[in-house]
């Protein structure tokens, strides 16, 4: 088992009211699983992505990765976690603009400090050229297109081979072509590297591309 969550609760103050976000959510994952968690917005789907991958907390349940518990590490244990087991695909894509697609998918590898410069530089343009961007290493996000961009943030989450991709309505910033073509990198990705993908979306392209689809409204998961 790659992934548990077990009775994860989450409450949002909004003003004088309190909103529950998630409310005892039990999931489960196994390793190299292509699983998304579908439902409206507001439903909680972000919410539960952001818990898993540590970048918010809970207020109350269990997160184990790798049998590992997390709720109760400090933030420095955390942020640790992340650069070796997390790889995170964006829906407005988060990459640097002053930075170039080289360096911008470089950056996970020089944070994990174990890499000589030309392990990272092999590693980042045998990367581009599995997500079609080879040659377009030099270039800035801003001189690309949308689906170009989406391409080196699934690049930079990947680079590192992490054990599992939390991809966050990744494809709702692109035209249904582009779209599709990303579904069908990851999905490859997925097969090749071993990572398991986790999404939260409600594009009906992923859902009908998913091993298995997880339904959430109102912080509950229904099916």
């Amino acid at each position: 088992m790659l992934l548990q969550v077990k009775n994860l609760n989450k409450t949002y103050r909004s003003g004088k009211v309190d909103v529950k976000a998630l409310s005892n959510i039990n999931l489960n994952l196994e390793p190299a699983e292509f699983t998304a968690i579908a439902g409206p917005s507001g439903s909680g789907k972000t919410t539960l992505l952001n818990c898993i991958g540590t970048i918010d907390r809970a207020e109350s349940g269990e997160i184990f990765l790798d049998n590992v518990e997390l709720m109760g590490k400090s933030r420095n244990e955390l942020a640790q976690l992340r650069k070796e087991y997390f790889g995170f695909i964006f829906q407005t894509y988060n990459l640097i603009p002053v930075l170039t697609v080289f360096e911008n998918v470089e950056m996970p590898l020089k944070l994990l400090r174990k890499y000589s410069g030309s392990e990272i530089k092999d590693k980042v343009l045998g990367m581009l050229n599995q997500v079609g961007l080879a040659g377009l290493e030099n270039r800035r996000p801003l001189e690309l297109s949308g689906g170009q961009q989406q391409r080196v943030s699934i690049a930079r989450a990947l680079v590192k081979h992490p054990k599992m991709v939390l991809a966050d309505e990744p494809t709702a910033n692109l035209d249904s072509k582009t779209g599709e073509e990303i579904v069908d990198l990851m999905k490859s990705l997925n097969e090749q590297e071993g990572a398991s993908f986790l999404f939260s979306t409600h594009d009906q392209l992923i859902m009908k591309h998913a091993k298995r689809l997880i339904k959430i409204r109102d912080g509950m998961i229904e099916s």
